[in-house]
């Protein structure tokens, strides 16, 4: 076999390019990996201190004591608070609660999740001053989902909007 020019520089191409992404890529992955290494022990021999588990159990007793004070502690009173609020904010913004449903409670790792849906008809803009009042009020939970409905009334010839709104709030 013999070796011509292009087939020596061919070689030596591919020389260069095992040295280039070797220096720029492979040597700092490996470097990377080694930190990774040492920090992952460094902090699993920390996890296992008495001082730091000591240390974490007075940090969640103190956190416990802070929830209970701004916690409902029963679910139907944390219904009935959801209900007030939303008869003022719709009384604010003319709206018309339609539907009030079941919550649905699901139970996971030891965390309560429960979903309230409600409807509610009336205009556009007011349904989304009432949303906004329900997202920036963060004790009564986090909006999931929202869906917006425009049906008509055939008897009076009118559109009107109809707005189902999921909101869940978790207890751990």
């Amino acid at each position: 076999m013999i070796l011509d020019k292009k087939n020596k520089l061919l070689i030596f191409g591919f020389a260069i390019a095992l040295y280039i992404s070797y220096a720029f890529a492979i040597s700092k992955t490996i470097s990377y990996y080694k930190e990774y290494q040492s920090k992952k022990e460094l902090i699993s021999s920390e996890a296992s201190s008495p001082q730091l588990l000591f240390e974490l159990k007075q940090k969640e007793k103190q956190l416990d004591l802070l929830l209970s004070q701004y916690k409902i502690t029963n679910s139907e009173s944390f219904q009935n608070d959801l209900l007030k609020q939303l008869n003022t904010y719709s009384n604010t913004y003319h709206l018309k609660i339609v539907d009030f449903k079941e919550p649905h409670i699901i139970v996971n790792d030891g965390t309560t999740t429960t979903s309230y849906i409600f409807s509610l008809e009336g205009s556009f803009n007011g349904c989304l001053a009432l949303i906004d009042k329900i997202e920036n009020n963060g004790a009564l939970g986090s909006i999931k989902h929202i869906d917006f409905i425009k049906k008509r009334d055939y008897k009076s010839n009118k559109d009107f909007l109809v707005v189902e709104v999921v909101l869940v709030r978790s207890r751990g």
